[in-house]
């Protein structure tokens, strides 16, 4: 995980390349990296600029575009829509495509807001074979992220912590991206056959890291760990730490 820091009213779209850096530089990705790399994008940083830059990169992608208007214009000239939840969601392939640097396909999808109003978007994916219905389920899957996003703003509590200064900030950020990362490393190492493993950000700080009991040192080195016995979590945890131990031994 990593995170830039922004002054609040920076728009999604004015920070796609330097994201896209980010991702490149942490891990490393070579020219045929990024051409097996597919970047699933919501309508914040979809601006046709944007996209382009994105597909000269190498990048495969399915993305939102920006554009609401020009989605609404579109979506009102198609006529074949594919159902895709019944009286609720619909997509098709409208005649007329977005053009960009590499061959792509211009997917248009329309739904029924909370209010009972239709709602049009356009999808731009590099894919040219698979079935409409796959790529919207595809693209649906970004939401796992914002599960996570979520998890820690209200497991690290990111909305209630704040700090004036620019480097101050920047530096919580850090550490909440560190404790992000730890958390997921822990779960996948120490708790992945646990009835823990399931557990989210929010309920591994809330009800199992935050166990009460005793850590015993002897000439500052760790000796004894001791949980409260009559915690539903403890045993569990007991042996996830053990784990954890021979794994870092």
């Amino acid at each position: 995980m990593a995170s830039l820091l922004y002054p609040g009213n920076t728009l999604s779209q004015r920070v796609l390349q330097d994201a896209v850096w980010a991702l490149e530089t942490n891990l490393r990705l070579s020219p045929p990296q990024r051409r097996q790399t597919c970047l699933r994008l919501d309508g914040g940083f979809g601006t046709d600029e944007n996209l382009d830059w994105v597909l000269r990169r190498g990048y495969r992608l399915l993305a939102k575009t920006k554009s609401g208007r020009r989605a609404g214009a579109w979506g009102r000239r198609v006529t074949d829509w594919q159902e895709l939840i019944p009286q609720k969601r619909w997509a098709a392939i409208p005649d007329q495509q977005l053009q960009f640097c590499v061959p792509t396909r211009t997917l248009a999808l329309r739904w029924l807001n909370k209010q009972g109003k239709l709602k049009h978007a356009l999808l731009v994916t590099t894919d040219l074979a698979s079935p409409v219905e796959l790529l919207c389920q595809t693209y649906n899957l970004r939401g796992g992220a914002e599960i996570d996003i979520r998890a820690d703003k209200q497991g690290l509590l990111l909305t209630q912590r704040r700090k004036r200064a620019w480097h101050a900030q920047e530096m919580l950020m850090l550490l909440n991206d560190l404790a992000h990362n730890f958390i997921v490393s822990f779960r996948q190492i120490a708790l992945f056959d646990t009835p823990l493993a399931q557990f989210g950000s929010y309920r591994l700080i809330q009800d199992v890291f935050n166990i009460p009991g005793e850590v015993v040192f002897e000439a500052d080195r760790l000796v004894e760990l001791r949980l409260k016995q009559t915690h539903p979590y403890a045993d569990c945890l007991a042996q996830a730490l053990l784990r954890l131990w021979d794994h870092h031994s």
